[in-house]
């Protein structure tokens, strides 16, 4: 945000309703902006991460901490002093942890290298090493996932969901026939495949790994997994097919 005064607060304290009233009505009164904020409370406590663009404000960060350390429920303030004017990125959290595990995040740039530029370098080498990389990603997730929902369907669904939920694009079970070993599984606007626009072959081969780690877990049946439709070729979404036969990639 080029030309803002922005800086971060970390806010620990008890979990009460009179933390975000009292943080509410300083915000209003020295006209500080959120930017954004994040609010996770565990055990009866509290911490908010709150970015704030102090532009149009005459009260300084440090007299707005001391402002809040004056509240009976606030017992700790942290700064995240911006990296230059206009830019502020979170490094008080590190490591990032998601249920428990330890997790980071790639952008675009990063992930050209893993899934692209792989396969342009080693060509089909790439793309085997890709796909059985993700059958391994694929089995992880199934032992990981067992540990929260009891049945297939749900272990599936679960995935659906955490794979929106983990940006990579939008998983939709189109068909689940578990009695006789049938998938069909949508992917809108899949990262891997994105990255390889423009192609003249389908390009989701960590992708079909997964699925393929994944389901031939929950069938305890090795299918064969095969991408049918493909973003990176100009279709509306990544179409993935899978059922009984001989793997391959």
């Amino acid at each position: 945000m080029p030309g803002r005064v922005l800086f971060g607060l970390v806010i620990s304290g008890v979990n009460k309703p009179e933390i975000y009233v009292a943080l509410t009505k300083l915000l209003a009164k020295y006209n500080v902006l959120p930017v954004n904020s994040l609010i996770v409370s565990r055990n009866g406590e509290v911490e908010i991460t709150t970015f704030l663009d102090f532009t149009g404000s005459k009260i300084s960060p440090k007299k707005l901490s001391e402002e809040l350390k004056r509240i009976d429920c606030i017992k700790n303030v942290e700064h995240i002093r911006p990296l230059s004017e206009g830019l502020i990125v979170d490094t008080y959290h590190f490591p990032l942890i998601v249920s428990g595990e330890r997790a980071c995040i790639f952008r675009k740039s990063v992930l050209k290298g893993l899934f692209r530029d792989i396969k342009e370098k080693f060509r089909d080498a790439g793309k085997v090493f890709l796909y059985y990389q993700g059958v391994k990603v694929g089995e992880n997730v199934y032992e990981d996932y067992k540990k929260y929902v009891k049945t297939s369907r749900d272990i599936l669904f679960l995935f659906a969901e955490a794979v929106k939920a983990a940006g990579w694009g939008v998983v939709e079970i189109v068909h689940a026939n578990f009695n006789e070993k049938f998938f069909l599984i949508k992917i809108y606007e899949s990262i891997e495949c994105e990255l390889c626009k423009p192609a003249n072959e389908p390009c989701g081969y960590f992708s079909k790994g997964v699925i393929a780690g994944l389901l031939s877990k929950l069938t305890n049946t090795r299918l064969e997994v095969n991408e049918i439709m493909c973003i990176a070729k100009g279709d509306p979404y990544c179409l993935f097919e899978a059922g009984p036969g001989k793997e391959n990639y």
